[in-house]
């Protein structure tokens, strides 16, 4: 019988308003896998409704005018800027054994990097040998709310046990 994923790591965290920077996570792998995921979740991704004050909507469009000579010229400019293009963006890059193994740079609120030994997830490079040390890297380039949650999970799958000869 296959062995099912379990889960061999799992954290969760917040992140505040304006945090940009790197969150890397160290996992010992104890056994060769046939199987890694690794799924990194987080949100809100944009502005909730009754989050954005009178003074933020101020700050943007002096930070607009100032920086790019203009913005938003109407309410529905922007509420469309506000509530839909601003996001708060983070990545997730893999690395084994100090190799680089994968990257996801998509505008995902949820996401799994997938590596078997033919296949992985788009961005991602499939692994022979799932054994050793894996890094996972959390990439925040824009955080938009405090307590942004978020959530990493790694899971694997053991090929199957070899009988003795």
């Amino acid at each position: 019988m296959e062995n099912e994923m379990q889960t061999i790591y799992h954290v969760e965290g917040k992140l505040c308003r304006d945090f940009v920077g790197q969150i890397a996570y160290t996992v010992c792998l104890e056994h060769t896998y046939e199987e890694l995921d690794i799924e990194f979740s987080f949100g809100p991704q944009h502005f909730q409704p009754g989050e954005v004050t009178g003074e933020m909507q101020e700050r943007l469009l002096t930070y607009c005018k100032e920086e790019y000579g203009g913005g938003p010229s109407t309410e529905e400019e922007l509420e469309d800027a506000l509530y839909h293009q601003m996001k708060t963006e983070i990545h997730t890059l893999a690395m084994l054994n100090d190799t680089f193994i994968g990257g996801i740079h998509r505008q995902l609120s949820e996401r799994h990097m997938h590596f078997t030994r033919d296949e992985a997830t788009q961005g991602c490079i499939p692994q022979p040998a799932l054994e050793g040390v894996l890094k996972v890297i959390i990439l925040a380039f824009t955080v938009l709310s405090d307590n942004t949650e978020y959530s990493l999970t790694v899971r694997a799958r053991q090929g199957k046990e070899r009988e003795n000869v």
